[in-house]
């Protein structure tokens, strides 16, 4: 009896101990997969939107023109960082707002949470690094600026706000929908791959179209722009939680069956004569 008292709490710490080792391993494959994502978007910028010349004319050296290019490899490279082996141990978040849009579904523990969004923060910092590094003084030229996020002239606080949590509401929806779905999760990558990119083209020279604050984080910091990072870093997760809410709300109306109705008395029967 003694021996099983003590074998008790010490197999009790060893699963505790186990389960924050995985989490620590997923959180350190946020961080490499984040800063993977942030080195191809900023490459993609520096090569693409570095390189707009407005005197050679034409649509394509507009940056309107080049938004058409920059979206699907920005939004297509979220859908294979999702589809990759390391993807799909850890969910593929690579973003602050989806790792706490998982958790409310039920998708994600809850200690997994801080050292995700931890791991995507610094891994957005790691990736714009490697891309100074990689690209030299270009990367941080005044056209390229570590592919910072500027909104359009006259945007303000509020109306990037109100973009960047309704467009994280939307898809945030979309993948609660699909990943609740026999039948539609196996394409939820590639529906929120489509819809960041549809975002990017829609409002990328207006707001910024982003929906990722670990896409804006490191970024702003090296290109010492914070005036707009707590809006892009905090509109998200609004729009997130917000979607969760409403989806969570739907599925539990779905799955709760309606209390059965007591079955009517049927009549006496009549006396026999």
């Amino acid at each position: 009896m003694t021996r099983a008292v003590v074998k008790e709490p010490a197999a009790k710490d060893a699963s505790a101990s186990l389960r924050w080792r995985r989490t620590l391993h997923s959180a350190i494959l946020e961080l490499a997969l984040t800063a993977l994502m942030l080195f191809v978007v900023a490459t993609t910028v520096r090569w693409l939107m570095g390189t707009i010349d407005p005197a050679d004319g034409g649509w394509w050296n507009t940056p309107e023109g080049r938004l058409l290019a920059v979206a699907p490899l920005s939004g297509y490279t979220v859908t294979a960082v999702m589809l990759s082996p390391w993807g799909r141990l850890t969910g593929g978040h690579i973003n602050p707002a989806i790792t706490l849009a998982m958790w409310r579904y039920g998708r994600t523990p809850g200690r997994d949470v801080a050292p995700y969004i931890a791991g995507q923060l610094n891994g957005s910092l790691l990736g714009i690094a490697a891309g100074r590094l990689v690209w030299g003084p270009a990367f941080a030229s005044p056209v390229v600026d570590f592919a910072v996020i500027r909104p359009a002239p006259g945007w303000s606080w509020a109306s990037v706000g109100l973009i960047e949590t309704a467009t994280m509401f939307v898809i945030v929806a979309v993948a609660g929908i699909a990943v609740s779905s026999r039948r539609l999760g196996p394409f939820t990558p590639w529906a929120v791959g489509t819809m960041i990119a549809a975002q990017i083209i829609a409002f990328g020279t207006l707001s910024g179209g982003i929906a990722n604050p670990a896409r804006e984080f490191g970024p702003a910091v090296f290109a010492g722009a914070p005036s707009l990072l707590p809006v892009y870093l905090l509109a998200p997760p609004l729009g997130a939680l917000g979607a969760t809410v409403v989806i969570n709300r739907v599925h539990a109306r779905r799955t709760t069956t309606p209390a059965q109705a007591p079955a009517a008395k049927e009549p006496a029967s009549a006396p026999h004569p």
